[in-house]
């Protein structure tokens, strides 16, 4: 059975169970970076971030009781945890108890010490963010003009050490024209790329700004993910996905949603949790409804918390049956994040699938 078969088959049984099999720990809020989409934003030396981020021995205690429970897989993400500087320690003393672990980061940081630590403990990948091919578009989107040569010197660097990488991008209107460059890059040094076109608003930012000013629309959002799609996806699986779009529209639909999946579409709160920088436990990072504070009760009791919390939400009547479900992101935390409640229609997600349809058939 191939790697992605055998995980895919441990989240359903998983989920199904309720086994919190997956996890991630938000390390810190803090970034070195000021991105004008991101849903935390705190800047590196902001001191009410600094005084209340989980310790070093507090995100210890979380992963062995999460790893008694049942927890197999953990993302350690930020903000940017690699300005932590008890990261490295941090990270060893994780993967010692045998925890497969995945690492977010902007790659900026990286160093010999960084590079050295990973290759002596394997990560199943380092996710990293790529912005932009040019220190302009860096620069518009992050405030960082320095940020794209330090982040293809750590890419490189990683790369170079053996580490599985993964470059992730966001497109919005500062750096959607770096599209097809960035896939160019990813194909040249054999790293594997995904894409996200961010419709989510910045529901856990402190102070909120002019987001709209960057954001995509619904409509440019579709079309960007289908022009990524269209360049990096193989011969067989276009023509497979035209042909579903195709069969979609006429209005056959699939079986594509199993009934659990009424509940929700995705792992959260069923397999999989997600741990703030101050110690909040939520089904998923993109949602701020039901807290649980494991600083103040032991990891089982703030999973079953979660869990149950997440059993009682519902997926919009209109998703259930629309015959684009097999190709739409519509989850809980999208619609409870830009409706206000999980069984609200998310009419801009819906906007976006269609006009991702209508460009990757065209």
């Amino acid at each position: 059975m191939a790697e992605a078969s055998i995980k895919q088959y441990l989240f359903r049984k998983a989920a199904a169970k309720r086994i919190p099999v997956s996890g991630s720990f938000e390390l810190t809020p803090r970034c070195n970076m000021r991105c004008k989409m991101c849903y935390i934003a705190r800047r590196k030396d902001d001191a009410a971030a600094l005084k209340g981020e989980l310790s070093r021995e507090e995100w210890l205690r979380l992963g062995r009781e999460a790893a008694s429970a049942g927890m197999v897989y953990l993302l350690l993400t930020g903000g940017e945890p690699l300005l932590r500087p008890d990261f490295l320690s941090l990270y060893s003393d994780l993967a010692s108890l045998g925890l497969m672990l995945s690492v977010n980061t902007n790659a900026t940081l990286v160093n010999e010490d960084v590079a050295e630590c990973l290759r002596r403990f394997p990560p199943e990948t380092v996710n990293v963010t790529l912005y932009g091919m040019s220190a302009d578009t860096y620069g518009r989107l992050s405030g960082a003009p320095g940020g794209f040569d330090a982040a293809v010197r750590g890419i490189l660097m990683l790369r170079d050490a053996g580490i599985r990488l993964t470059l992730n991008t966001t497109f919005t209107k500062a750096n959607v024209c770096d599209l097809d460059a960035i896939v160019a890059f990813a194909k040249e040094e054999k790293i594997p790329v995904r894409m996200n076109a961010y419709l989510f608003p910045p529901v856990r930012k402190e102070a909120p700004g002019d987001e709209a000013a960057v954001f995509l629309t619904p409509e440019e959002a579709g079309e960007a993910a289908a022009r990524f799609d269209l360049l990096t996806l193989t011969d067989e699986v276009r023509d497979r996905r035209r042909s579903l779009i195709r069969t979609l529209r006429k209005g056959s639909m699939p079986d594509t949603l199993p009934e659990e999946g009424r509940i929700s579409s995705c792992m959260a709160g069923r397999g999989s949790f997600w741990i703030t920088w101050e110690g909040k436990m939520y089904a998923c990072g993109m949602m701020t409804e039901h807290a649980v504070d494991v600083r103040k009760m032991p990891f089982t009791e703030a999973w079953q918390l979660t869990a149950e919390y997440m059993s009682h939400l519902r997926l919009p009547p209109e998703c259930l049956v629309c015959p684009y479900g097999s190709i739409c992101a519509s989850c809980a935390a999208v619609t409870l994040a830009t409706e206000g409640a999980s069984d609200k229609k998310p009419e801009a997600l819906c906007r976006r699938t269609e006009a991702y349809a209508r460009a990757f058939t065209e």
